[in-house]
């Protein structure tokens, strides 16, 4: 009687074993993953409750994309920008023809188009779609949830570092975001180690010749001139300059966006700035003007800007990375070939 006691407990236990492990297997979440309802602060400081992991997702700026991307749910994009399909493509990363794009996103999207796309979720900048916030209730109002990072607001590599934490958090894999984060972090580091010997450089960098805007050492393009081993003079965000003040400075190196859409013009347009021939860096030939993704990793701050940091660090510093001679028109082809940006945020080698 007592064998078939214990025998009974034993058969007892094991059940109770055997089911609580089926229940795991089917219901647990895996490690780092959030449970929903998620309540997450935006960039807008607005508590917006997630339900569920978003099913189908809208992207509206390209740093949003690169967020997106690099915690890997491109496979639930149904809504994309233009500009973010740009970046996409320079990468090689394929975007399915069915996805709905959008030619204009400054500073807020055509709201029908994104209403009929229906994403569930809809990732914009609170810096460039600035103009979004006035649609927020027809989009609540459509079942959409919107998602504000602080994108084009951010001045260094933290500011995205939180962006890529809310989104990772909205998402439920806070693990992927920290994956992220380091990856970033792994560039940067190495970025650092090349030019910390190499002497600080004087560094303008123009986005316009009349009159002369100019990137200041306290925007996130001067933050990662001095992470490259340069030294952004100009004061501010993005102030205009004087030809005098140019002169003054008199810059090692000017390094521009193609904001004439084509090197010759842009370059012409720079050399049109009186006095800059007596300028160090006309001098010494470096001027340097950036093709579209040579600009998109320097200005937009999402994961890939680290490979800003790179690129501007091996135009400055090339004997840093082994690169004998830099182009003056910094092509697609040399960024891919040379500073190699993965969304896998991998350091590049050989």
């Amino acid at each position: 009687m007592v064998r078939t006691a214990v025998l009974a407990v034993v058969v007892v236990v094991l059940v109770v074993v055997v089911v609580s492990v089926a229940y795991l297997l089917m219901y647990a979440k895996p490690r780092g993953a959030s449970t929903y309802p998620v309540n997450v602060t935006d960039a807008l400081g607005r508590v917006v409750v997630i339900n569920a992991q978003p099913g189908s997702i809208g992207i509206v700026s390209p740093d949003c994309a690169q967020i997106i991307y690099a915690l890997g749910f491109g496979g639930r994009v149904n809504l994309i920008d233009t500009y973010s399909l740009q970046l996409l493509q320079y990468l090689n990363v394929s975007v399915p023809g069915n996805v709905t794009v959008l030619h204009s996103i400054w500073p807020a999207p055509n709201i029908d188009k994104v209403i009929l796309a229906h994403p569930s979720l809809l990732c914009a900048d609170a810096g460039f779609n600035y103009g979004l916030t006035k649609y927020l209730g027809q989009l609540a109002a459509a079942n959409i949830t919107v998602v504000f990072i602080n994108g084009t607001n951010n001045v260094d590599l933290s500011g995205i570092e939180s962006d890529v934490m809310l989104m990772a958090r909205v998402l439920g894999v806070p693990q992927r975001g920290e994956a992220v984060v380091s990856g970033m972090n792994s560039v940067i580091n190495y970025v650092k180690s090349k030019v910390s010997s190499e002497p600080r450089v004087t560094v303008v960098f123009l986005a316009w010749y009349n009159p002369i805007y100019a990137a200041g050492n306290s925007s996130f393009i001067g933050y990662y001139i001095t992470l490259a081993g340069g030294y952004d003079p100009v004061g501010g965000m993005y102030p205009t300059i004087t030809p005098s003040q140019l002169l003054v400075i008199n810059p090692d190196y000017i390094i521009a966006s193609n904001f004439m859409d084509n090197y010759t013009a842009t370059l012409e347009a720079i050399l049109s700035i009186p006095g800059i021939n007596e300028t160090n860096a006309a001098k010494e030939g470096h001027i340097y003007i950036l093709g579209d993704l040579a600009t998109s990793l320097v200005e937009e701050p999402g994961p890939l800007s680290v490979y800003g940091a790179l690129e501007l660090a091996m135009i400055m510093h090339p004997g840093a990375f082994g690169i004998t001679e830099v182009p003056h028109f910094i092509t697609a082809q040399w960024v891919i070939d040379n500073v190699k940006p993965s969304l896998n945020l991998t350091i590049p080698s050989g």
